[in-house]
């Protein structure tokens, strides 16, 4: 297989990457109906949690250190409160509006970057959010407008969404992914079961329907744990705006999979402003891949 072709096999291996997240949003909704929301979460991350184990052996454990596990424990902490927030939110607000917001983290990176990393945000990035705030705005659009509690909830989750992928780029150099997503994962699994015998009635389902063991299965497998691999393994084959432009498919599919398995309903200001916040992420991407292709085409236009 050549380089092209293992960039395209690459790709849509991403793609399906986004599909199983998409499809999470409809499924964690209705199950977070029969289990509370922490419960479900623990159950789902030590799933998840066993299986990268297991793809980490002991050989991806040995690029451990003390630090490397401090690192993970951090990073785990971030993705649990992003975790928290949009489940809490789910059970708030629609799925499709969940995925759309979730995937405001694209736009918030850029902004954070600047302050946390010493990275200033782009022109693109600046155009991306202001695209993306005005979509949001669209998507939660009521007469007189409010901000639903849940919506609020999920934007919170992507700011944490947002801090989790500035650390990975600060913390994760020399580390095996799977063992280092791991120690994630495993701390997220931790914290749900902590929360859960704390705050919540039962940690533990009480009846075992199909629905919900279905819920365990695709959440834990292949929304986390597959999906962590197939990132691992694919994404150093293609550029990493082109990944993350692979990435805002997300909440496309997120709608896609509420209307069909939620029978949700959404107006047409809210598909237009998930459709801006689409466009936002989109712009904040691929505006310094513009950028490049113009000064390219200019360099070769000039004389030697």
């Amino acid at each position: 297989m050549n380089s092209k072709k293992r960039q395209h096999f690459a790709e849509f291996m991403l793609v399906t990457v986004t599909l199983f997240w998409g499809a999470t949003f409809p499924i964690v909704k209705e199950a977070i109906e029969q289990l509370p929301v922490m419960a479900f979460l623990w159950i789902r991350f030590a799933l998840a949690a066993i299986l990268l184990g297991v793809m980490a052996g002991r050989q991806g454990f040995a690029t451990l250190d003390r630090s490397g596990w401090f690192k993970g424990l951090l990073l785990g902490s971030l993705l649990f409160l992003a975790y928290l927030f949009q489940t809490y939110g789910l059970d708030r607000t629609s799925s499709a509006n969940a995925g759309f917001l979730t995937g405001l983290n694209v736009v918030w990176v850029p902004l954070l970057a600047g302050p946390l990393l010493k990275k200033p945000a782009a022109t693109g990035a600046k155009v991306g959010v202001a695209i993306a705030l005005c979509g949001l705005l669209l998507l939660t659009w009521h007469d007189p407008w409010t901000l639903n509690p849940g919506d609020l909830l999920v934007i919170i989750c992507s700011l944490f969404v947002a801090l989790h992928i500035l650390g990975l780029d600060r913390f994760t150099s020399g580390y095996d992914a799977r063992a280092l997503a791991f120690v994630q994962i495993a701390t997220m699994a931790l914290l749900s079961c902590l929360g859960s015998l704390v705050f919540e009635p039962v940690s533990w389902p009480q009846q075992w329907p199909l629905s919900l063991i279905s819920a365990f299965l695709i959440t834990a497998i292949l929304a986390t744990a597959y999906a962590f691999w197939a990132m691992t393994s694919f994404q150093r084959l293609t550029t990493p705006t082109r990944a993350a432009l692979i990435y805002t498919l997300e909440p496309v599919w997120a709608a896609i999979f509420s209307v069909w398995l939620l029978d949700e309903k959404l107006t047409g200001l809210a598909w237009a402003g998930g459709g801006m916040i689409v466009a936002g992420m989109i712009v904040a991407e691929a505006w310094p891949l513009l950028l490049n292709k113009k000064s390219r085409l200019a360099g070769q236009s000039e004389p030697f």
